[in-house]
């Protein structure tokens, strides 16, 4: 049901015994909010929060400094065959 409130329109929603809130198809629509995104409600007093989607799209991740350093492979200057990598390893341990 929209009822107006101060100007805004808001709707209300019940919390059921497993205490999810279902959210109204005109307020999904106008917030882009779909099934699985993920929303943090901040509380705000006791009887209020406030509630945000988090936008986890991968264009705009792939902007991200952090999320290009774990997707993008390294880049090896000069190829160590297994052999040799195994006999460095083995020195490198007996020096400690």
């Amino acid at each position: 049901m929209w009822d107006v409130f101060v100007g805004k329109i808001m709707t209300t929603s019940k919390v059921d015994e497993r205490y999810r809130i279902v959210v109204d198809k005109q307020t999904r629509k106008k917030t882009n909010i779909k099934a699985g995104d993920t929303v943090v409600l901040e509380p705000l007093d006791d009887r209020s929060f406030k509630v945000t989607v988090l936008n986890f799209a991968t264009e705009d991740l792939e902007d991200d400094p952090a999320w290009k350093a774990i997707h993008t492979p390294a880049k090896i200057a000069t190829y160590i065959p297994p052999k040799k990598l195994e006999k460095i390893m083995e020195e490198e341990t007996w020096r400690e």
